[in-house]
């Protein structure tokens, strides 16, 4: 519900008309009368004018979706309805909203006892999470000694999230095997991986007991038993370790290294969870932020929604990133790293996570060529010396849009003869009426 604010645009016509009603009291003539009475009358047809307006007007506003991706059409469809007896002369739509790309106000008119409809768009030019609203609609008399203002205090969030581009492979995870091969450890736990057998010695579960090779192999006058030996289960899990220290980025807007990062993170882990892997996420802005791997298509939009707010604000460097959640990251598991720090000091933390049976890929942003400082060549050549895998980007590399973006008009056509036909529908999701009072659709 619209809190409406009554106000007077000014004083003087209220003086003016204090002033003729003194006049009359001491000294009575007709033309004052007709002055006091003519002002009179225009004051309380302003005031019952706006009356009218603030208990008669109301907004409705509907969405199709309560999120879009960086590039898609947002597009929202606002009714007004007039159900005072008195015409809306002008009517200022005030729409607050911090989204970058997007502007709902507009000025408009509308009858009495009628309503008006129009659609206003905009495209999603930033990832993030934006607010809708609040909203105020100012309205006035037609002397212009009143304004009203209704006010709606709704407001909604709205994700952005970033987008999602074609990636080749560049992280090979530890636990995912090409071709025949065998793990160089065994499991002392039961697996779903036996790959050899041994002999049995004291202490050995019974249930582990391969009874077909010791048949085979047993002969009178030496009976032995052998026991099945597991290797140890493959996990997959990838850590995306993102680096969001502030003094390492470049750039600006969509050309930064910063924007670079969250496209290749948001990118890497929906390739990864099309794989069937466990896909987690480590990154520090203002604070820390984990995310536990998991498996499926559900955990990609969690992911996404991290990384939707996400901006490089943190003080911390990737050095001290890597020390903090070392713990996390246990043996035969997988991590892509990504980062445009060229110091070089931030190696020695991650041969830390090398010694423990981590598989390390290094996505490297190049900062100088966004127009900060520093060189990853000397970080290359010392991931090299590790034998870890490791990916430079520049700026300027084009990324291919794997979802397609939403176009929620159709698109029209010029014939050779001048008709106009409609090349392609729109998205033909249905129009959700948003709750003003409550928030959201």
């Amino acid at each position: 519900m619209a809190m409406a604010t009554i106000r007077m645009n000014s004083r003087l016509p209220l003086f003016v008309a204090v002033v003729l009603l003194f006049l009359q009291v001491f000294s009575p003539a007709p033309p004052i009368l007709t002055l006091l009475l003519g002002m009179a009358g225009v004051l309380l047809v302003g005031y019952i004018w706006v009356r009218q307006l603030s208990r008669g007007v109301s907004l409705q506003r509907k969405r199709r979706y309560g999120w879009a991706q960086v590039g898609d059409l947002i597009q929202e469809r606002w009714i007004l309805h007039n159900d005072a007896w008195v015409p809306v002369l002008w009517a200022e739509i005030q729409e607050h909203t911090d989204m970058a790309g997007y502007d709902a106000s507009r000025a408009i008119g509308l009858g009495a006892m009628s309503s008006v409809t129009w659609t206003t768009e905009g495209t999603c030019l930033q990832r993030g999470v934006f607010t809708l609203g609040p909203l105020d609609i100012v309205m006035g008399d037609p002397f212009g000694l009143f304004t009203v203002r209704l006010h709606y205090a709704y407001t909604d969030s709205f994700v952005i999230y970033p987008s999602i581009v074609a990636l080749p492979e560049l992280v090979e995870p530890l636990g995912v095997v090409r071709g025949n091969s065998r793990a160089n450890l065994r499991s002392i736990e039961q697996t779903t991986n036996a790959s050899t057998v041994r002999g049995y010695v004291p202490g050995d579960p019974l249930n582990r007991i391969h009874w077909r090779t010791t048949a085979r192999r047993s002969h009178a006058g030496q009976e032995m038993i052998f026991v099945k030996e597991f290797d140890l289960e493959p996990t997959g899990d990838v850590w995306i370790i993102l680096d969001m220290h502030a003094g390492v980025h470049a750039g600006q807007g969509a050309e930064s290294t910063e924007e670079y990062a969250v496209t290749l993170a948001a990118s890497l882990a929906n390739q990864l969870l099309r794989d069937n892997l466990a896909v987690g996420l480590i990154t520090h802005a203002s604070s820390p932020l984990v995310i536990a791997p998991r498996k499926g298509h559900q955990h990609l939009w969690e992911l996404l929604r991290a990384l939707s707010p996400l901006h490089a604000t943190s003080d911390l460097p990737v050095a001290d990133l890597l020390t903090l959640f070392e713990p996390a990251i246990t043996r035969n598991m997988s991590i892509a790293l990504i980062t445009p720090s060229a110091d070089p000091g931030w190696i020695e933390n991650l041969g830390l996570l090398l010694r423990h049976g981590v598989h390390v890929t290094a996505l490297l942003l190049d900062a100088l060529s966004f127009g900060g400082n520093g060189n990853v060549q000397g970080v290359l050549g010392a991931l090299a010396d590790l034998q870890v895998p490791a990916h430079v980007i520049d700026r300027g590399v084009r990324f291919q849009s794997l979802l397609q973006k939403r176009q929620q008009q159709p698109e029209f056509r010029v014939l050779g003869t001048g008709r106009v036909v409609v090349a392609k529908e729109g998205e033909t999701a249905d129009w959700v009426t948003v709750d003003m009072a409550g928030g959201g659709p």
